[in-house]
């Protein structure tokens, strides 16, 4: 016999006194209503695909890193844009040949969506932001910031721009500060 239908039964079918059923319906019930208000508490566990923070295209989220924690690739000192520090930097290495042949590379894989192959802020993707990547061919805006600057944006990111660290080693992103100097 199902509990429903021992609950449609009279007590005296079923062999059990009043009391009996009572307090079996009076536990049913309590069951019932323990469940019916932890369950919808289930979802409150984990909703980080609800409530995650929204970003804006190329917006660099605000997490900090914890406290003690140790970077994986290591510390590295550049000083912001814009900053003395930034524009009195020089390139660590010699500019050869082959120096700006791998910048060029990079720069095709990292830059030319926003900037364009001209490095005019025209590159197919470039539409779609706002601001509009700057012209830094030598003509434009990113020319006339000294090469440690350049450097710094690559590092930190600047307007819009993101930052390349994670992407760029060190020596990559000075590679691209070098043919940069050859746009154009």
């Amino acid at each position: 016999m199902s509990l429903v239908q021992r609950l449609a039964t009279p007590a005296r079918a079923t062999g059990m006194g009043a009391g009996r059923l009572l307090v079996r319906g009076l536990g049913v019930l309590a069951a019932v209503l323990v469940a019916a208000t932890a369950l919808p508490a289930c979802e409150k566990i984990d909703r980080n695909m609800w409530d995650n923070p929204a970003f804006r295209p190329q917006e660099e989220p605000v997490r900090p890193p914890p406290a003690d924690s140790v970077p994986t690739k290591g510390r590295e000192h550049a000083p912001l844009p814009g900053s003395p520090g930034a524009a009195s930097l020089r390139n660590p290495d010699k500019v050869t040949e082959s120096s700006i042949l791998t910048g060029k590379e990079l720069y095709g894989i990292f830059c030319t969506p926003c900037h364009g192959a001209s490095g005019k802020g025209d590159g197919p993707v470039a539409k779609k932001f706002v601001p509009t990547p700057v012209d830094i061919s030598a003509t434009g805006h990113g020319y006339r910031h000294p090469e440690g600057d350049l450097f710094a944006i690559l590092t930190h990111g600047r307007n819009g721009m993101p930052a390349f660290p994670a992407d760029l080693t060190a020596r990559e992103r000075w590679l691209v500060v070098a043919y940069l100097r050859t746009l154009k």
